[in-house]
């Protein structure tokens, strides 16, 4: 049977908790942007040991999260002649769009009999 207090026991001691509980954040976050992209993450958790004096010692924790991230869509432009960007074609011709009324009533209205 081994003497060795349980490494969970450190963990929690560490900061007094507050690793713990940015563990459980840095968790949270990085599940849900592997839920949204369906692509894999990375935690990783970095204790550095460090006697301090005789019969201490300071343990340094480093968190780091590698969230995988969305693909970002992409936009077509057209270049204008003068070198500049535009998100019309300036090859393509405009249409003589006009609003239509609502309360103005047809000219003439036709019936056609089934």
């Amino acid at each position: 049977m081994s003497k060795a207090r349980p490494f969970i026991d450190t963990l929690r001691d560490i900061e007094a908790g507050g690793l713990l509980d940015e563990l459980s954040e840095t968790q949270h976050s990085l599940i849900d942007a592997i839920r949204q992209t369906g692509k894999g993450g990375e935690l990783t958790i970095k204790l550095t040991y460090k006697p301090d004096g005789s019969g201490q010692m300071t343990i340094k924790a480093d968190v780091k999260a590698k969230e995988p991230i969305l693909a970002r869509g992409t936009s077509l432009f057209f270049l204008t002649p003068e070198g500049n960007l535009t998100r019309r074609d300036p090859r393509q011709q405009d249409l003589p769009l006009r609003t239509v009324g609502e309360d103005l009533p047809p000219e003439k209205l036709r019936h056609v009999s089934p």
